[in-house]
């Protein structure tokens, strides 16, 4: 089921308390950059008239949900109580959830995500250990065929004369 979406015209409508559009960009602002809320963005059309006639547009307009105005409603009724920042941050902060959660819970959810970054941290380590072995066969075995070239290539040392220069007899 798709949710209906208002525009900022509907939602001062529907929120008492909430008197103008500037007041509502205000507070959606302050949502967005210190709540770090993300709210939906539409492209609604509109038309202009120019001197080439009508044309067609479409502006990015920031739309909100039932549930989004209805918390905007409760922070109308907390302002007079707590305040703007307050009441805006203890309705639309994500951050504000880790505060809500109780100690153990907390410890248990910092536990699981530490294990799990644990375990990700030995698969690595396995698979480095892994390597290491491989190339420190690899070395040995090419160590091993480089002594046996040598030996192979090397003529007996009773034998050895340059090849530049040779004595005449």
């Amino acid at each position: 089921m798709e949710e209906h979406y208002f525009t900022a015209h509907e939602v001062v409508q529907q929120v008492h308390g909430l008197h103008s559009l500037s007041t509502l960009n205000k507070w959606a602002n302050f949502i967005q950059k210190e709540c770090e809320y993300p709210f939906q963005y539409e492209y609604i059309p509109f038309i202009s008239h120019g001197r080439k006639g009508q044309t067609k547009h479409h502006r990015k307009t920031r739309v909100f949900s039932t549930e989004e105005i209805q918390k905007l409603q409760e922070v109308a009724h907390l302002i007079p109580k707590i305040g703007r920042d307050k009441a805006l941050r203890q309705l639309f902060d994500v951050h504000e959830t880790v505060d809500l959660m109780k100690h153990h819970e907390l410890i248990d959810f910092i536990t699981e995500i530490f294990n799990e970054k644990l375990r990700e941290r030995d698969k690595i380590i396995h698979a480095l250990v892994r390597q290491y072995h491989d190339l420190d066969k690899q070395i040995l075995d090419l160590s091993h065929k480089v002594t046996r070239i040598e030996k192979i290539s090397v003529p007996d040392s009773d034998n050895i004369s340059s090849g530049w220069f040779r004595r005449k007899r």
